[in-house]
């Protein structure tokens, strides 16, 4: 009899503790809850990333279509002349029936006006190659590509830099052409009609950062306008509006700046002043 209660007596125990693990395992939870407010505001800063990012590659390709139309006028422009130099000499000996000494070294100077030209356009095709560069090597690309334009327009410009610096920038050389000749483009554009043109680029290096200026004599940035200068697609001159927007990209970018303030020089009304550091941030210095 002791013996059947003490068997009764463990069945029981046994299974109200399997009621009790099973309550546990049936327990419901709901897990961390959504905020919706949170996730909503993470949404709209991806969609607005993504939307700068597809605009940073709008504007890049749109620069290098423009480089590549800059590079088809240099080539039109200097090339061009140096060939054209060649044929009316040429011509000129084949109707004459002789080659004199005056004649032959008419031939090396336009064989070498045309080996120089050459050497120009290999220094400015786009190289993604090229991490580092001078400020010479810069200033002295945009000088060649804005030449044809500045002819064309018959605007008087002057570039005035340190042509013998070996500071090294570290910056991809193309960029860096780009964003400058984009600045001298805008503003032979800002000229429009008007008779007495003036461009002056001013570069120097001191310290560690770069300052190039663009002084022009157009008229005068509406207020209402320098503030959305930068702003994709926006543009006062007839462009596209990507230009400067690329420009200010690439700036934020590398820690510089781009602002516009009046000319300080007479006869010059408004002027660009983009600064940047030579080396890139997270870079020591060598």
């Amino acid at each position: 009899m002791s013996n059947i209660i003490l068997i009764l007596h463990h069945s029981t125990k046994k299974t109200g503790n399997s009621n009790m693990a099973a309550k546990k395992t049936n327990k419901y939870n709901p897990g961390p809850r959504v905020n919706l407010i949170s996730l909503s505001k993470k949404q709209d800063k991806l969609h607005k990333d993504i939307e700068h990012l597809r605009q940073l590659l709008n504007s890049t390709n749109r620069e290098n279509d423009r480089h590549i139309e800059h590079l088809s006028n240099f080539v039109r422009h200097d090339m061009k002349n140096a060939i054209q130099g060649l044929d009316g000499i040429i011509y000129n000996a084949a109707d004459d029936h002789t080659i004199d000494d005056e004649t032959l070294e008419q031939l090396r100077m336009a064989i070498s006006l045309l080996r120089s030209s050459l050497d120009n356009f290999a220094k400015i095709i786009p190289s993604s190659r090229e991490q580092m560069t001078t400020l010479p090597d810069i200033l002295v690309a945009v000088e060649m590509l804005s030449r044809y334009d500045i002819d064309q327009r018959k605007v008087s410009a002057v570039f005035d830099y340190n042509r013998n610096s070996e500071v090294h920038i570290t910056h991809p050389f193309q960029t860096m052409v780009q964003i400058v000749d984009n600045f001298v483009i805008n503003a032979l554009n800002a000229f429009g009609s008007q008779p007495d043109k003036k461009l002056l680029l001013k570069g120097d290096i001191d310290n560690d950062k770069c300052r190039i200026a663009i002084h022009d004599n157009a008229p005068h940035i509406p207020d209402a306008d320098k503030e959305r200068i930068f702003e994709y697609g926006y543009s006062t001159t007839g462009g596209t509006g990507i230009g400067l927007f690329h420009a200010k990209s690439v700036m934020d970018e590398i820690g510089g700046s781009i602002v516009l303030e009046d000319s300080c020089f007479d006869n010059y009304t408004k002027c660009f002043i983009i600064e940047f550091p030579i080396q890139l941030q997270n870079q020591d210095n060598e």
